[in-house]
């Protein structure tokens, strides 16, 4: 069994331990909403859980909604996947009858966060169907009805996320989908256990259980396993395809090996939807070479607590320059 180290640094605490170092009051407003102010030097900042109020509204209404997003993407001529949205699941076949959609396909809802309802990879009629009833699912305990589903041609590669603050791109990760590693002793379910047991797995910890989901269960049955398989001593098998760090993901730094141009993309589209903070998620095939990707989403409030304890490489303090970035010129940039 891996061994993961404990911490107690998520992205709520990291700030507010970033903004005593840095000489900032802090005023709780709400306690319950986790709402307070910062103020340091005559300025005030409104900060909800671990997001300051230095964004737009109009342009974060945007990229809660991922069909709107890939549209203004797609409008400056920024390559995201081929997909469509509908709110039936006989749009859904009729698309593939048709051959606008074509197999592997990734099914998520169009408001959604963290991965989840998220499905990767589908191959076949059967798992779209149960993918696109998670969905309304998903919507139904979110938004109250339905809604709408996004249908995606999945594009093959590692996921990857770049953290841009006021024009600069502070870390680069990738971002692995839960996995576990075989003893020849214990089974797939027992050591799912044993990951999510150990002290430094926690859903407000940079490293969250594994999610034990339909996702879970259609990998296996297509690997032709089942939660008890007993894996052979050093067997890596992946238990989803989606690499949300929500769902059991692991995240490894690697900044120095990024090619630089995604990292002036990423800049370009943070000025895009005009957010000084925010994440952008793309798949790449190599991440040394700037071809053959696709930005899959735009974060305006992304959790930093994985590029600050990372599960392999460099951390990074995101909650310092956050903290610095609300009190100085936009335009400053962090010595």
């Amino acid at each position: 069994m891996e061994i993961i180290p404990k911490t107690d640094k998520n992205s709520v605490g990291s700030l507010l331990k970033a903004a005593a170092k840095f000489g900032v009051e802090i005023e709780i407003l709400d306690e319950k909403a986790n709402l307070r102010l910062f103020k340091k030097n005559g300025k005030e900042v409104l900060v909800l859980e671990h997001v300051p109020d230095i964004i737009g509204h109009v342009p974060s209404a945007v990229t809660r909604d991922k069909v709107l997003t890939k549209r203004l993407l797609e409008r400056k001529k920024i390559p995201v996947p081929h997909g469509l949205s509908g709110k039936n699941i006989k749009y859904a076949l009729q698309l593939l009858a048709e051959g606008k959609i074509k197999y592997p396909l990734v099914v998520k809802p169009v408001k959604g966060s963290m991965g989840q309802a998220v499905s990767v990879a589908i191959k076949d009629e059967y798992w779209l169907q149960i993918a696109l009833k998670e969905v309304f699912k998903y919507n139904r305990r979110k938004l109250g009805k339905p809604e709408s589903y996004l249908i995606e041609e999945y594009i093959p590669g590692d996921d990857y996320r770049i953290l841009v603050l006021d024009g600069k791109a502070l870390t680069v990760l990738m971002r692995k989908p839960a996995y576990v590693v075989g003893d020849g002793k214990h089974n797939i379910d027992e050591l799912i256990t044993e990951y999510n047991d150990q002290p430094g797995v926690d859903k407000k910890q940079p490293l969250c259980p594994i999610t034990r989901d339909y996702e879970l269960e259609r990998i296996l049955v297509e690997a032709e396993l089942s939660e008890d398989t007993i894996l052979p001593n050093g067997k890596t098998v992946y238990l989803r395809k989606n690499a949300n760090i929500s769902t059991g993901g692991r995240s490894f730094e690697c900044a120095d090996k990024t090619h630089p141009e995604y990292k002036n993309l990423a800049i370009r589209i943070a000025k895009i939807f005009e957010f000084r903070f925010c994440a952008v998620d793309f798949v790449a095939a190599d991440i040394s070479k700037f071809e053959k990707f696709a930005i899959i989403e735009v974060n305006n409030t992304p959790g930093f607590d994985i590029h600050e304890v990372p599960y392999s490489g460099k951390p990074f303090p995101v909650a310092e320059h956050l903290i610095e970035a609300m009190f100085n010129d936009p335009c400053a940039t962090h010595q």
